[in-house]
């Protein structure tokens, strides 16, 4: 229970912070709400929702206003805790388990997806899935440039790629390009399941 309560404080903060940085952006770009949301495509009250923290956040979504705005997926998702080494080699970015309850989203059905470190100056982008029992997101699947790999930790779960399926079970992993819409899924009604991906930015 305690557990539960701290995600869903975690998922309101970001939900406050990525609509502020929503909102933001919106303004300095000189447009009305209603202006914004007819050239993202969604609603003016589901735009006006994610401005001001209510509600879920759809990555899919997300991607939309990213791309708009010429930025990363991972611009609107970062609280701000993490900090990038800029690319440099020498550097050494530690992600502590302390940490992770940061950058979590709620997606789909009992599933929390986490970013895993900062977004920028690196080639791939790792993140933490966890699903409950039947949790997935097959509706809320993306698409992005370059590779996904997927590492199943504890119990099974099954990829969606485009028209096929996979069942993963602990310890097997996958590789694949990700420019086709996909999603993860829990294959498991009963059991909770969870699993590292790394994909290639920018989202």
């Amino acid at each position: 229970m305690r557990r539960a309560a701290e995600n869903e404080i975690m998922d309101n903060e970001l939900r406050r912070i990525v609509g502020e940085r929503v909102k933001r952006l919106r303004i300095q770009s000189g447009v009305s709400l209603r202006e914004q949301s007819r050239t993202l495509g969604i609603s003016a009250s589901s735009l006006s929702d994610l401005e001001n923290g209510r509600g879920g956040i759809s990555l899919s979504r997300l991607q939309v206003v990213a791309r708009h705005f010429d930025l990363h997926i991972t611009d609107l998702l970062s609280d701000g805790s993490e900090r990038s080494n800029g690319g440099s080699e020498e550097a050494v970015e530690v992600i502590l388990r302390r940490g992770h309850g940061r950058s979590s989203v709620r997606r789909g059905t009992g599933t929390i997806y986490q970013l895993l470190g900062s977004g920028h100056g690196h080639d791939i982008q790792p993140a933490l899935i966890t699903f409950e029992p039947g949790g997935g997101y097959d509706r809320d699947r993306i698409g992005h440039v370059g590779e996904e790999f997927a590492f199943v930790v504890l119990g099974d779960v099954e990829l969606l790629h485009g028209d096929h399926t996979y069942v993963l079970g602990p310890g097997d992993s996958v590789r694949f390009w990700a420019s086709l819409p996909h999603a993860y899924r829990n294959a498991s009604q009963t059991d909770v399941a969870f699993m590292i991906t790394v994909a290639t930015p920018p989202w």
